[in-house]
């Protein structure tokens, strides 16, 4: 049986070198990890530091050999994470192709399957943004704000959320952090991780009171703005293929 909270994703392609790009960078400033293994299917990328950070303790399958099914990754998964004591299982595919083709036997063994799109800046918004409520601040100001959002999702232990807001500080790309504020609280807030040409939006959320107010396009594009001016020829971010960011 997979551990609880077994996952395995793919991206899907903003086109050749960007994504190329872009891969390395997520796996540099947001899925990174203080150790690494080789496996007979790929890389072991692990943080003893947060054991229950997925994206910080998983399984990267590249290249997909034809010849594998879904049972035979998921057995290396227990090999190689399951021995290094961890109890879920995340496994990474960078080929979207070989990710659908495994997708079915994933989830006939229980596993969850989450398809990722990488999403790069190309040009403008096509519609003028008010960005004068985007503020620059700092962790521990929207660390409350944070958790709370967090505490909503069921399998937001007090031990998973403390992992989840302590990893930025082991990441080894500077952090940027944004908000919009209501009454001195922190209510939408993003991060921007930018390191040479090539910047990450990511952890964008607002505060279910605010929502439909444009704070989430607010502050991507201020962030954005931000990561072009420090000299980004690259920008983006990650969405949920079955989420409403894969419309900005």
């Amino acid at each position: 049986m997979p551990a609880p909270r077994s996952r395995v994703s793919s991206r899907h392609p903003p086109g050749g070198d960007e994504l190329e790009r872009a891969f390395e960078f997520i796996r540099l400033a947001d899925m990174f990890g203080t150790r690494e293994a080789r496996s007979r299917m790929g890389t072991a990328v692990l943080t003893p530091e947060l054991p229950l950070r997925l994206d910080s303790n998983y399984l990267l399958v590249d290249p997909v050999p034809r010849d594998v099914e879904a049972p035979a990754v998921a057995a290396e998964a227990d090999h190689v994470l399951g021995g290094a004591g961890l109890r879920q299982r995340c496994v990474m595919l960078r080929d979207a192709g070989a990710g659908e083709r495994l997708a079915p036997g994933f989830v006939s063994l229980g596993w969850d399957v989450f398809r990722g799109l990488v999403m790069a800046l190309r040009r403008p918004p096509e519609r003028m943004v008010d960005t004068s409520l985007v503020e620059r601040t700092d962790a521990a100001t929207l660390r409350p704000a944070r958790a709370q959002q967090l505490r909503g999702y069921p399998w937001a232990t007090p031990e998973v959320i403390r992992q989840l807001l302590d990893a930025r500080a082991l990441a080894p790309v500077p952090t940027q952090h944004f908000a919009i504020f209501d009454a001195g609280r922190p209510v939408a807030w993003a991060e921007l991780y930018v390191q040479g040409s090539v910047a990450q939006v990511e952890a964008v959320a607002t505060a279910a009171t605010h929502r439909r107010r444009g704070h989430a396009s607010a502050l991507i594009v201020r962030a954005a703005s931000t990561a072009t001016a420090r000299g980004a020829g690259l920008v983006f971010l990650c969405a949920d293929a079955a989420d409403w960011p894969r419309h900005l």
